[in-house]
């Protein structure tokens, strides 16, 4: 049963409560990475749910204070009656920070994450992953709780559509209360907008909202692709992640 339970929620990030003596740190908006990482020695297991029936796994540890390393692998169709379509390759990331949040300065995380989101297909997903990355947070608390401004900036590997730009995103987490936040995110996708790209240059700007089950359980629902960024108008999608977390 543990072991069931430990097939569960990150991908939405890590999601902790602030309180007076611990901030809150949360690994990723959506599908945008934030300066934060898994405290030293400890992991987490998560699954998201998106659509065509598709499931992504990922597994998340902090093997050092400032590192964090992670593993994911997914497919299509998994939930269905028809031909699972696997990712190609098991996909991989690293982030380290280089600085730590203070008073006057945002926390800084450099990283390299080759997962992207969504279908996969001409050696892409529709969500390119980051690659090469900067993401930079700076949190705020006060007795109406939590709210945290992120930001980066990215150059993909994912290039064969000939759009290798420079691209960024930026977006906002809020604590409601211990149980319950907000979060939001909206993605240039400047490296997605050309003749031969998916992406028909809106950006893809997302929300969701995030709901602690127990200290090592938590949900995430999204809402994405708002802005219908994509080829005829593309629709917007629902996901559900789940993230177990705990001591190695």
């Amino acid at each position: 049963m543990r072991l069931i339970q430990t097939f569960a929620f990150l991908i939405v990030g890590l999601y902790t409560n602030a309180t007076a003596t611990e901030r809150a740190e949360l690994a990723r908006l959506i599908d945008s990475p934030t300066a934060g990482l898994i405290d030293k020695g400890r992991y987490g297991v998560a699954l998201r749910f998106f659509a065509n029936g598709g499931v992504l796994t990922q597994l998340d540890a902090g093997v050092l204070k400032r590192v964090t390393i992670a593993i994911s692998f997914g497919g299509e169709h998994i939930i269905g009656d028809t031909d699972i379509n696997w990712q190609s390759r098991v996909e991989a990331a690293i982030r380290y920070r280089i600085l730590e949040e203070n008073t006057a300065l945002p926390a800084l995380v450099l990283g390299y994450d080759t997962q992207g989101y969504g279908n996969h297909r001409n050696e892409r997903y529709q969500v390119k992953s980051k690659g090469v990355f900067l993401a930079l947070s700076k949190n705020y608390l006060s007795s109406l709780g939590q709210f945290g401004v992120h930001g980066g900036a990215n150059l993909s590997r994912e290039d064969e559509d000939g759009d290798d730009d420079l691209s960024g995103w930026i977006g906002v987490d809020k604590s409601i209360n211990e149980d319950f936040a907000l979060v939001a995110e909206y993605d240039l996708a400047l490296n997605d907008n050309s003749s031969s790209a998916l992406g028909s240059g809106e950006g893809y700007l997302n929300a969701g909202a995030l709901f602690a089950l127990s200290k090592e359980l938590r949900l995430g629902f999204y809402l994405k692709n708002l802005l219908s960024n994509g080829p005829e108008k593309a629709q917007t999608s629902r996901e559900l992640t789940v993230l177990y977390t705990e001591e190695f």
